[in-house]
């Protein structure tokens, strides 16, 4: 079955992309306005974003002190999001204008790479013309680092928004982490097969964000890693193997394992999965990487490499050092 996403991706103009960022800005808000100011805080560079009510006793206004005060802080950001069409200087500048007046007027430009020095010269034009207006320009990858850690992993609703978001834009191209990704499949019955051929397999018709490895789990632990080289659509009628290829290299090298599995699946585990599969092929590599939190998983889980383990080097070495180290 397909997973149910909160955020759209059949489409990427610019404003999808915006309604998307913006939901998830309100999401979080809605959550806890204390995170919502923590997370644009973040985001935007500003020492403080204050959002909501401030309720205070005996605060001096001018030369009075009254008994009580409410008092909601203004502030006023502008998003221009940009997927593939080049920055418009001229445009940020308007955007600028519209800030005039505002107590703390903020502009942001969204892209998906950094703009270099280009950011300079947009800033210190801004100033020139509009000097109360913040300018900052951020990629997708920007929001999605302020992202983590925002939520405890009780808050599982926000946590479960957080990671959509974040896979919305690899699985866009927005922010592309897929070589740094692992998958952690639940695998059950399979693992020794799955271990034996060094292949992966799930129905054709699940949908997955992209990924460079694949971690083999059951009984608690990814019990070994996957470096995908490549995946297949595969049939198996008689004799008569016939793959689609749907990432990675196309080649003949797995021909043999892909038969293989076909047919252990089917004695060893009783899976028919000679069609309507898809089969996941590389190099496999044991490894102990625990679960240490109550439970099992129901389905996927994503883990970035790059932010566990920093650099590294191949599956032999994403094997070595997951080894005795746990994940929740």
């Amino acid at each position: 079955m397909s997973k149910i996403h909160y955020f759209q991706r059949y489409s990427l103009p610019e404003n999808t992309v915006t309604n998307n960022t913006l939901l998830l800005v309100a999401r979080i808000y809605e959550h806890s306005a204390v995170k919502a100011s923590e997370f644009l805080t973040d985001i935007t560079g500003v020492e403080s974003i204050e959002i909501g009510l401030a309720i205070v006793q005996q605060k001096r206004v001018g030369d009075a002190v009254p008994d009580g005060a409410i008092i909601q802080q203004s502030f006023k950001i502008l998003i221009e999001a940009k997927v593939d069409t080049p920055v418009n200087h001229n445009q940020l500048l308007r955007h600028a204008k519209a800030l005039e007046g505002v107590n703390q007027g903020i502009l942001l430009l969204l892209t998906k790479h950094p703009i270099g020095l280009q950011e300079q010269e947009i800033a210190s034009r801004i100033r020139a013309e509009h000097p109360n207006v913040i300018f900052k320009s951020i990629t997708y990858e920007t929001i999605c680092d302020s992202l983590k850690g925002l939520f405890k992993p009780h808050e599982e609703r926000m946590v479960a928004l957080i990671e959509d978001y974040v896979e919305y834009c690899n699985d866009t191209k927005l922010n592309d982490q897929s070589k740094f990704l692992l998958r952690i499949v639940p695998c059950r019955n399979s693992v020794e097969i799955n271990k034996k051929n060094g292949i992966y397999f799930h129905p054709s018709d699940r949908g997955y964000t992209p990924h460079a490895f694949v971690g083999i789990y059951a009984q608690k632990t990814v019990q070994a890693i996957l470096k995908v080289e490549s995946v297949f659509d595969v049939e198996l009628t008689d004799d008569s193997l016939k793959k689609t290829l749907v990432d990675g290299a196309a080649n003949d090298r797995f021909d043999g394992r892909l038969r293989q599995i076909i047919k252990d699946a089917k004695k060893d585990c009783g899976y028919e999965v000679a069609s309507g599969y898809r089969f996941f092929c590389g190099a496999m590599v044991d490894t102990d990487y625990q679960k240490s939190s109550p439970g099992g998983i129901q389905g996927t889980k994503f883990i970035n490499l790059r932010d566990k383990l920093g650099r590294f080097s191949g599956v032999k070495d994403v094997a070595s050092k997951l080894l005795g180290k746990t994940w929740e």
